[in-house]
């Protein structure tokens, strides 16, 4: 009775201490596991993760353990910052509490993702954003030398693992995914996805139930919109053979709003391959279901169409899949006797009928083949047909096509609704071919039947993608096994208008197999705007075409790397971002992705023009350009208006007056709006210049000021001649020689692509050229009468937008001293004379008088040193405080004083270096007096 008593009360305590623990374990370490699971998810990923609640429970769904992780962001950082990744209400797993102990087979009784958005994005570069783990760092152990690393053990391979999980539910509720592809000019989103998938995967047959509901599918290609608000619907049970991975469809149903497909087959997966078997069909057949699949861009108000006729849709999927073969696959398509009509408009599109075949073999590409038996319809009254047969596509594409009949563009309003889309015009073919692309590749051409024509007449095409329309009044091209020749092309697109003639080779294997087309063009035009041709921003519409200043920025023009013209031009107009060009002529070869100029004669900027080079797309992600141009007297302030690279080294126009030339030869990658990057440009040339004058320059202004002198304020520079390279982001020029003012000024140096300077002036000053405050002070130098010239040197740092120029006249003080150097050897040599008769008295007098006026000249020296370093360095301080005043932004600020302390640093040396010259130049003076004493008691 006793043991039986002890049970009664050891039982239920040991229970009650179970369920406590259970009870209270996720509550006393809520807050450390919270910490820990956090810290580690950072550690783990490149991503920041953040969620407000880790919830763990024994309780709530007892036998089983509850986890869930609530109100989870994951955040990108690097490329895509800022962006979100993934982002969910609720994410839990219920697991089997027995089962995670034995740790042999844990079954996951469900996993819920409640209201998750998930954004998946890959860039141009192909990088994406849901590459967050960060890469395992494998390290040596340490102090081991790389000769004395120990083996690494290498675990035997396990062919089954003992642990096992098996998964009996998982549900996704109301999600909303999205996804872009920038490089494909790819858009998805689905919106309000719910999935559901349920089967006890712990045995090894089981019946797998799926069912997938989406709300709103919408995608668009290459700015088109393919699908709008579609539904999207699948039904599935599988029966699966978990053992030995193998799964036969049993009732399975999938639908894009009414087109519903139905598959069966099997699919079996033995080891790395997939083997399928499975065939589809379309389960309803009326017409009207399978215009759903016209791209929505094309078709408006479909729920008002009026349809008659049937379709059949079927296929079959069949086949290995693997890293070496894919599965083969038919595709039937059958349409009789269909129409369709908007009730709100006159005319239909009637007696539709299409018979189409398409097989793909997985194993042998070659056996690949299309056979279009039928296409006819009749719109607004207007019959087409067309066949056309594909076979060895691979081996020697063999073709067979007709193509017959008229459409009336215009009548497309009287049939489709086209609310921002304008088009007419009429569209007149009657062509055939049929042979094999050897034919024509080995020039065989009695071989290949090809013969025909297609006409353009009247066309008036305009869409918001491209508001400026493209008119054709006509064109036409005839076809023959050997070429197609382009005559007559006339059109306007935008304001400009282009007329071409020609003719292109290998043009049908360009259009079948996608080979390169060659040809000969001739173009000519009166007006062509290149600004109406430049993609927009991402979601801006294109700018009107009299607003070219107005435009978008330009994005990268592709040129194809199929195509192989030469092409004459006479263009009397061109404009090309803010450049205005005339009288354009010349030649222009497309090939190989790139565009070369050959010799390419223009007038621009109020001069001549002559360029050869090329602008390069093979590497459309750094598309790079090379030029070599000899350009005459153009005007310097519209150049540096039209060119962005230019105002990099000459801003404000406004201040340059007159004309230019240059040779040039340059090359430069180029970024996504055709601007240089300015790190890779390298560019040689000679720049002379023709009556070209510049005012608000703060170099002249200095000169204008210490020299007081106003003719250095806006001086004229004719016939300068320049050397100038530009490398590794720096433009450099060779020392040039520049005559103001009759004054020899001597320029070098050069200049950041990123606007900081870095130039040395030296000037040959005669004193007739100075002012009047500046022969003032050399009146006050003992020995200043004497000086004819002198000279003065300086620096140009700081910025573009900012400069500061230092300006010292330490050369002026040697020319000070050694004029009075001159004077005192003279004196002695007159004193040498008199030496002879004088007593050592007197002689000492005159030694000490001499001495005396060599101090006063030397104090002087030091006295105009010290003035003129202090205007150095009230200058210097007045350009740094103008730097940092004129900052307003913090950013502006911290980069303000960074050069103001830069140009402190410099014009304060400059100064110490005037007082040391000066003090150097005195010293130097009282050693020669001196010298001259002590000869003077030697004789």
């Amino acid at each position: 009775m006793k043991i039986i008593k002890k049970l009664l009360i050891i039982i239920p305590s040991v229970v009650l201490g179970i369920f406590l623990i259970l009870l209270l374990t996720p509550i006393l370490f809520k807050g450390k596991i919270l910490e820990i699971a956090k810290k580690e998810l950072n550690r783990m990923l490149t991503a920041k993760v953040e969620f407000s609640d880790l919830k763990l429970s024994f309780i709530r769904h007892f036998p089983d353990a509850y986890v869930a992780l609530e109100d989870l962001t994951v955040t990108c950082t690097g490329e895509f910052e800022g962006e979100t990744l993934v982002a969910f209400k609720t994410f839990s797993v219920t697991v089997d509490l027995k089962s995670v102990i034995k740790m042999d087979n844990i079954r996951v009784k469900s996993i819920l993702l409640d209201h998750p958005k998930i954004n998946g994005h890959i860039s141009e570069n192909g990088n994406t954003n849901w590459n967050i783990v960060k890469p395992k760092e494998e390290t040596p152990p340490p102090d081991v030398p790389p000769e004395e690393k120990p083996p690494v053990e290498t675990a035997p391979e396990k062919t089954d693992s003992a642990l096992k999980i098996a998964l009996n539910k998982l549900e996704i509720r109301k999600a909303d995914i999205s996804f872009q592809d920038d490089a494909s000019k790819m858009t998805a989103t689905a919106n309000d996805l719910n999935f559901l998938l349920n089967g006890d995967m712990t045995l090894d047959n089981v019946d797998l139930h799926m069912k997938l509901n989406i709300a709103d599918v919408n995608l668009w290609l290459g700015g088109i919109r393919m699908l709008k608000n579609t539904r999207v619907g699948l039904v599935s049970t599988v029966a699966a053979d978990l053992k030995n991975m193998g799964f036969t469809l049993k009732e399975n149903r999938f639908n894009l709003d009414d087109v519903i497909l139905k598959f069966a087959g099997s699919a079996q997966m033995p080891g790395s391959d997939i083997n399928l078997d499975m065939t589809f069909a379309a389960e309803k057949t009326d017409f009207k279901s399978v215009l759903q699949l016209v791209p929505a861009a094309y078709m408006k108000d479909f729920e008002k169409v009026q349809t008659s006729g049937s379709f059949n849709f079927s296929g079959d999927i069949k086949g290995t899949f693997n890293n070496k073969q894919m599965p083969s696959a038919s595709v039937n398509l059958a349409i009789d006797n269909a129409m369709f009509k908007y009730p709100d408009l006159p005319k239909s599109v009637d007696n539709i009928n299409i018979k189409l075949n398409a097989y793909y073999d997985g194993v042998v590409f070659d056996r690949t083949t299309l056979d279009l038996d039928k296409l006819h319809f009749e719109m607004a009254g207007n019959p087409f047909d067309a066949e056309a047969h594909v076979k060895t596509p691979q081996s020697d594409m063999q073709v067979a096509a007709v193509f017959l009949g008229k459409i009336d563009f215009g009548s497309l309003l009287d049939v489709i609704p086209l609310d921002d889309m304008s088009i007419r015009g009429l569209l007149d073919c009657d062509f055939s071919l049929a042979g094999r692309m050897s034919a024509l590749e080995k020039k065989q051409y009695e071989d290949f039947d090809a013969k025909g024509t297609l006409k353009l007449s009247g066309i008036d095409f305009k869409t918001p993608s491209f508001p400026q329309a493209i008119k054709i009044s006509n064109a036409q091209l005839t076809l023959s096994p050997r070429r197609v020749e382009l005559a007559n092309f006339s059109a306007i697109i935008g304001s400009s208008d282009i007329a071409l003639n020609g003719m292109l080779e290998n043009f049908i294997p360009y259009v079948f197999k996608g080979s390169t087309v060659s040809g000969n063009l001739s173009l000519k035009s009166d007006n062509i705007n290149l600004n109406e041709f430049m993609s927009p921003k991402e979601g801006e519409k294109p700018k009107e075409a009299e607003n070219p200043e107005d435009a978008s920025p330009m994005s990268v023009i592709e040129v194809p790397k199929n195509i192989d013209f030469s092409v004459r031009i006479d263009i009397a107009n061109l404009l090309f971002d803010k450049l205005k060009i005339t009288d354009t002529v010349g030649a222009l070869l497309v090939k190989d992705g790139k565009l070369q100029m050959q010799n390419l004669a223009l007038n621009a900027l109020d001069g001549s023009i002559v360029l050869s080079g090329e602008y390069n797309t093979q590497n459309v992600k750094l598309p790079s350009v090379n030029l070599n141009a000899n350009i005459r007297q153009v005007d310097v302030e519209s150049a540096i208006s039209s060119f962005e690279i230019l105002q990099k080294i000459l801003p404000q126009p406004q201040n340059y007056a007159g004309k230019v030339s240059t040779t040039l030869t340059m090359s430069s990658v180029l970024d996504e709006h055709l601007s240089p990057v300015l790190n890779t440009v390298t560019a040689r040339g000679q720049l002379q210049t023709h009556s070209l004058k510049i005012q608000n320059s703060e170099l002249f202004a200095t000169m204008a000021n210490t020299l007081k002198n106003e003719a250095w304020r806006t001086p004229t520079l004719n016939n300068v001649n320049i050397r100038y390279e530009v490398k590794d982001g720096r433009l450099s020029i060779e020392p040039v020689r520049i005559s103001v003012a009759q004054t020899a000024l001597e320029l070098s140096g050069g200049q950041g692509l990123d606007m900081t300077l870095d130039y040395k002036v030296n000037a040959t000053v005669p004193v007739a050229a100075v002012g009047t405050g500046a022969t003032d002070i050399l009146s006050k130098i003992p020995g200043g009468s004497r000086i004819r010239e002198f000279k003065v040197t300086g620096l140009i740092g700081g910025t573009i937008a900012k400069p500061v120029v230092t300006l010292g006249v330490a050369d002026m003080v040697s020319t000070v001293t050694e004029t009075v150097k001159e004077a005192v050897r003279e004196a002695v040599k007159e004193q040498v004379q008199q030496v002879k008769q004088m007593s050592k008295e007197e002689l000492e007098r005159q030694i000490a008088a001499g001495m005396a006026e060599a101090e006063r000249y030397a104090q002087n020296i030091r006295n105009t040193a010290k003035a003129a370093a202090d205007r150095v360095r009230a200058e210097t301080d007045a350009n740094a405080n103008r730097i940092e005043a004129a900052a307003k932004t913090p950013l502006e600020k911290a980069g303000a004083k960074i050069a103001a302390d830069k140009a402190r640093s410099e014009g304060y040396a400059n100064a110490a270096r005037i007082e040391q010259d000066a003090d150097r130049q005195a010293t130097a003076l009282m050693d020669a007096a001196r010298k001259q004493a002590d000869e003077l008691r030697k004789n």
